[in-house]
């Protein structure tokens, strides 16, 4: 089900500037229904064959696409990849212990991923030998985010850590108090702007701190009234003054990046993933919606709704699409300027995460451990 709101006209315009076009020629295809936007696969390699069958298999990692063209997976085997990205061909797979739940992290030819049952890693991006590794307190469920020769990432006991990327060596940490009520555990990827750094936790705070020390500047409080599931992510840095941030429970905020003041409070609740681009913010959340929000006022441009609700867990943009993985369903790619569905692809038991795209070539990890290297003809 698609719900649309009267605010195209400006939605057209700011696309235009990211598509490189204007409203009249976004759409590039002609006629009706699925086939507007055919996928082709061309290939799939199995990266956990010993999970065929089980119900509840999961794979949450997204493939990383280098830029000489390689791909890197972190498997829920306890396996990072490297893998040639126009064949499927392995160059090198790595076992680091512990299921890999969230997407790796390639800078500066060095590999950084966490694992769920508590450690950091660095590899080499060569050969994929183990360059460090860090112990943390709880599981890393987060991407790393690594800048300016440092790394940050939280785990589940609500500890945010500071290594030096080169070395592994504790920096600072910073830990609030886990609540004692339900949570969504794991903590959403730190944003580093400056020497700032936007970190969300389980609590409903949202916290500024500096980079260098730990130390906290502001803590705002971004949960509902119950204080349950409050857990704040999606911290992106939409302008030089502004943050857009979720909280579970609570909603979509719009927060001064300097004080932490609030100046919006959209009613969009279990957000799972979001990408800004042109004034926009497209969303999906665990309800099935997936949403345009306009970020000037936090008013809801077009909202789409998955068959039966199924949960909407990533998105990708891919212009002129955004691409939406749900939990047990198909892919769904979805018209970024109305949210008008173009395409249904299930080649498998659903996806965790959106793909990974190169132009129109694009990378997927379905949830039995496929990965998919598949081609868009539009």
């Amino acid at each position: 089900m698609i719900v649309r709101h009267f605010r195209r006209a400006w939605l057209c315009a700011a696309l235009a500037v990211f598509l490189g076009a204007g409203c009249a020629t976004v759409d590039l295809i002609d006629g009706d229904g699925d086939d507007k936007v055919r996928v082709q696969v061309e290939w799939r390699l199995d990266l956990a064959s010993d999970r065929i069958g089980e119900i509840e298999a999961r794979e949450l990692g997204r493939p990383v696409l280098s830029p000489g063209g390689d791909l890197l997976v972190g498997a829920s085997n306890g396996w990072v990849y490297r893998i040639d990205a126009g064949g499927g061909d392995i160059k090198w797979g790595t076992p680091i212990d512990g299921s890999i739940d969230a997407r790796a992290e390639l800078v500066s030819n060095v590999v950084y991923v966490g694992t769920d049952d508590g450690q950091v890693v660095a590899l080499g991006w060569r050969e994929g030998e183990v360059l460090w590794r860090f112990e943390t307190r709880g599981s890393v469920e987060t991407t790393p985010t690594v800048t300016g020769g440092r790394l940050f990432v939280p785990d589940s006991d609500d500890v945010l850590y500071a290594l030096d990327a080169v070395t592994g060596e504790l920096l600072w940490d910073y830990q609030r108090q886990t609540p004692e009520f339900f949570t969504i555990k794991g903590g959403g990827e730190p944003l580093v702007v400056g020497n700032t750094v936007y970190a969300g936790f389980s609590d409903g705070h949202l916290v500024a701190l500096h980079a260098d020390s730990g130390d906290e500047i502001w803590a705002a409080y971004l949960g509902d009234e119950s204080g349950e599931f409050g857990d704040v992510s999606l911290p992106i840095a939409i302008d030089d003054e502004r943050l857009i941030v979720s909280s579970h429970a609570g909603g979509v905020y719009l927060v001064e990046r300097a004080t932490g003041a609030l100046l919006w409070r959209a009613d969009i609740t279990e957000v799972t993933a979001g990408e800004f681009v042109g004034g926009w913010l497209f969303l999906s959340t665990a309800g099935g919606r997936v949403i345009a929000l306009d970020t000037r006022d936090g008013e809801i441009g077009w909202e789409y709704n998955t068959p039966n609700d199924r949960p909407a867990m990533d998105l990708r943009l891919v212009a002129p699409y955004v691409a939406v993985a749900t939990v047990d369903g198909p892919l769904i790619w979805l018209r970024l300027r109305d949210g008008e569905p173009m395409a249904k692809w299930a080649p498998s038991t659903g996806f965790q995460s959106a793909p990974v795209f190169d132009e129109r070539y694009g990378y997927v990890i379905s949830n039995q451990g496929y990965l998919y290297g598949f081609r868009l003809a539009f």
